[in-house]
């Protein structure tokens, strides 16, 4: 099964005063978690971060065949006043809403309060939304939380990595994907180059959390192949450096 993830903006866009925190960033930083999370159990690739989809559609230049693609699910976090969160779907849509209502239902057992109906919103007003529906590819789009209530936005900080978990989990069980049947990824997953941050030097170990290979330094720059998972189920990303090729503790790339 081939997934594309979409962050809404691109780092810096629609900046909250009253939080001090802009929605691209967020939406970049959430994507960065769903990747390693999903990339065992599906082919995963990433609309590029430094570009926005909705711009592209637009302007008739995307830098992806949709059709390539089983699933289609975005990330946005919502402003306005409110609280709580919501998966989004075509009011035309007519498939099933299970991957959707687990997400929903997951996010809710987080402390986020559902909107819309048991939280699931239907619309019909997003370009990127009604491009998928004619194409008949399905896709959501997930409002995480209100990125302009700080209530909201202290809730997803304490609670990031379990939001990753929630949605991703959401999509692996209702689709009934299975580990280890993912194959290649493609797209941004495997050819953007990410830096290694936070360190000095960076183990790089043969399995998830297994033997070390050896080491790359701070600011060295990998390429990120794939991911994993130790016995205790944390991610590792599988990197290499063009010497070494083995698996890196996700904190410390970027």
């Amino acid at each position: 099964m081939k997934i594309l993830l979409v962050s809404g903006h691109r780092p810096g866009h629609n900046l909250c005063k009253a939080t001090g925190v802009d929605e691209g960033s967020l939406n970049v930083e959430l994507v960065r978690s769903l990747l390693p999370l999903l990339s065992p159990y599906a082919q995963v690739d990433v609309y590029p971060y430094e570009r926005d989809m909705y711009q592209d559609n637009k302007n008739g230049c995307l830098k992806v065949s949709l059709k390539d693609y089983r699933y289609i699910f975005e990330v946005h976090f919502n402003a306005g006043g409110g609280r709580g969160t919501s998966v989004q779907l075509h009011s035309a849509y007519k498939g099933g809403i299970s991957v959707e209502q687990a997400i929903a239902d997951n996010m809710a057992a987080l402390g986020f309060k559902k909107r819309g109906d048991n939280g699931i919103v239907r619309r019909s007003d997003l370009l990127n939304m009604n491009t998928a529906l004619r194409l008949g590819i399905d896709y959501a789009l997930i409002e995480v939380c209100f990125y302009d209530s700080a209530a909201d936005l202290a809730l997803y900080r304490q609670r990031q990595k379990e939001t990753a978990r929630a949605i991703a989990e959401g999509i692996i069980d209702r689709f009934g994907l299975k580990a280890g049947n993912a194959g290649p990824s493609s797209g941004q997953a495997e050819t953007r180059n990410a830096v290694v941050t936070g360190c000095s030097s960076l183990n790089v170990r043969r399995t998830p959390n297994g033997a070390v290979l050896g080491t790359v330094k701070g600011g060295a720059s990998l390429r990120i192949l794939g991911a994993g998972k130790d016995p205790d189920g944390d991610v590792w990303y599988k990197v290499t450096d063009g010497r070494l090729t083995g698996y890196v503790w996700p904190r410390y790339v970027r």
